[in-house]
């Protein structure tokens, strides 16, 4: 239930940053890109404005693309934990499952940002959320494997 509510939340930030517009989605990158750089780029500050300016430019598009795979690595991770507790279904059908409804989510994304000012709908963006999605699911089902035999040893020994 708790995995279902995490999703569900992950679900409206999503589609709540998608639903901005291109101009609003643009000040959230751009203030994105000015916190790291100013964080993790000694110099920043005494560059020219002009600098400035195209070096934040110059990020714009990787930090938008890593913000989807990002994204959509948390939306897997949710969703592959809420199916995981289906104990009836396959581990495999379950990682399936997950990965499907993130791909679907993926394409209902992009098809709704054709409807929002100024915004898109990117096939590239579709693959870029689900690698996400992927990396998300995989590495979540990576823990959950790791996790297990220990749960399983410390339920034995409280008996």
């Amino acid at each position: 239930m708790i995995a279902a509510l995490l999703l569900l939340g992950w679900m409206c930030l999503i589609f709540s940053l998608s639903a901005e517009s291109a101009e609003e989605s643009s000040k959230t990158s751009r203030g994105t890109i000015l916190w790291l750089v100013k964080t993790f780029s000694s110099g920043f500050e005494e560059l020219s404005p002009e600098m400035q300016e195209a070096q934040v430019e110059s990020l714009q598009f990787f930090v938008r693309k890593a913000a989807h795979f990002s994204l959509y690595g948390g939306l897997g991770c949710f969703a592959f934990l809420a199916v995981i507790t289906y104990t009836r279904l396959w581990y495999r059908v379950r990682m399936l499952i997950g990965a499907s409804f993130c791909l679907l989510y993926a394409i209902g994304d992009e098809i709704h940002q054709l409807f929002v000012s100024g915004r898109s709908g990117e096939v590239r963006d579709v693959l870029i959320d689900f690698c996400g999605a992927i990396s998300g699911i995989l590495i979540t089902a990576a823990i959950a494997r790791l996790i297990k035999p220990i749960y399983r040893t410390v339920r034995y020994h409280e008996k």
